[in-house]
């Protein structure tokens, strides 16, 4: 069963992807809705409004380092390398991403610095485990 259980951070993980394109889908439609925008093209660098740019920003960094924890995921499921340890680490990634998710759209520099560090150590702790389980 303990095998298993290592998935549901990596779905968490994806809930929260989930939460940010829907807060993406939010902010531009209140930019449509206000006329800030003529159209529903949004270009990278374009004239977007800072609620719609800060939230297309944040959705592209959920496809950097929570990507590097998706695949640590699925490694140790594959080699069935899953103990309390790796468990509680990954639901700990997941606690600084939705950290660093609520930092990110309030504003909160420091903090999002801070809950970013903190969940790169805990990648780099699992990709660690993992190479040592491997050996």
């Amino acid at each position: 069963m303990l095998k298993t259980v290592i998935l549901w951070p990596a779905i968490a993980q994806f809930v929260l992807i989930a939460c940010v394109y829907l807060w993406l889908s939010v902010t531009r439609q209140r930019a449509l809705g206000s006329g800030a925008v003529p159209n529903t093209d949004f270009p990278p660098g374009g004239d977007e409004p800072r609620a719609s740019a800060d939230a297309r920003r944040h959705l592209a960094n959920q496809f950097e380092l929570p990507i590097l924890f998706l695949v640590v995921i699925g490694f140790l499921f594959g080699i069935n390398g899953t103990s309390v340890l790796e468990v509680v680490v990954a639901w700990l990634f997941v606690a600084s991403r939705l950290l660093h998710t609520l930092a990110s759209l309030r504003g909160l520099l420091m903090l999002r610095h801070v809950s970013f560090l903190v969940g790169f150590v805990l990648v780099f702790f699992l990709w660690l485990d993992l190479a040592v389980r491997i050996l």
